[in-house]
């Protein structure tokens, strides 16, 4: 397990490059991990030596075991933040369920997704673009703005609703109008305009899109 959260924001970056057929300069990496260059190779320095990472024809990129730290890294972020309900109670659940090991198995058996949910989840979050820190509930989008879909959460009945509605990872939708005390939301997906209840709403996650799309 990563300990040095500016680690994970390395792998981070790494595995959601766009220019991916470039070199990495490492002015660019000080500049997405906001430290200063000799940190930041610092920080490249023990990724390459814990084999996270490494050069392909001088393009960084990650290794198996990086891969596997991302994935864990989303997977506790997610967890943390979105598999329990916030407040008092949500903090007590997370406390009694301590340290996860099985992320498998604890995503089947404590939070109900089965299979089928759960290789649609883990695909969404392996390409994911961009930081998982930079997701957010749709339910909490504000009005009038977009987001791109990066993943749901909820069994195999709740995904297959949302794919029937066209909400699936990677697809553009708007806020067309958020209903008074905590009422349903109207998007707008694909040209259709739908209504969708809260709760359905705050298990789609949504990577806010950049101003002027």
């Amino acid at each position: 397990m990563i300990s040095d959260p500016r680690l994970s924001e390395l792998l981070e970056i790494i595995a959601t490059l766009k220019a991916r057929n470039k070199p990495v300069r490492l002015d660019d990496l000080a500049a997405k991990l906001s430290c200063s260059r000799d940190h930041a190779k610092e920080i490249l320095e023990t990724a390459l030596k814990e084999g996270l990472v490494e050069y392909v024809d001088n393009v960084l990129r990650l290794t198996s075991r990086g891969r596997v730290q991302v994935r864990r890294h989303r997977e506790e972020y997610i967890h943390d933040k979105y598999a329990h309900k916030p407040g008092f109670w949500g903090r007590m659940a997370r406390f009694f369920e301590g340290s996860v090991q099985d992320w498998h198995g604890h995503w089947h058996g404590r939070h109900g997704l089965d299979e089928t949910s759960l290789r649609g989840f883990y695909a969404s979050i392996r390409d994911l673009e961009g930081r998982v820190e930079e997701t957010s509930s749709l339910a909490d989008l504000p009005q009038g703005e977009k987001g791109v879909v990066a993943f749901a959460l909820g069994g195999h009945g709740l995904v297959r609703r949302l794919a029937e509605m066209g909400l699936t990872p990677g697809t553009e939708v708007r806020v067309v109008r958020c209903a008074p005390f905590h009422g349903p939301i109207e998007i707008s997906v694909r040209g259709v305009s739908l209504a969708l209840g809260r709760g359905v709403a705050s298990k789609i996650f949504v990577k806010r899109a950049a101003e002027g799309n």
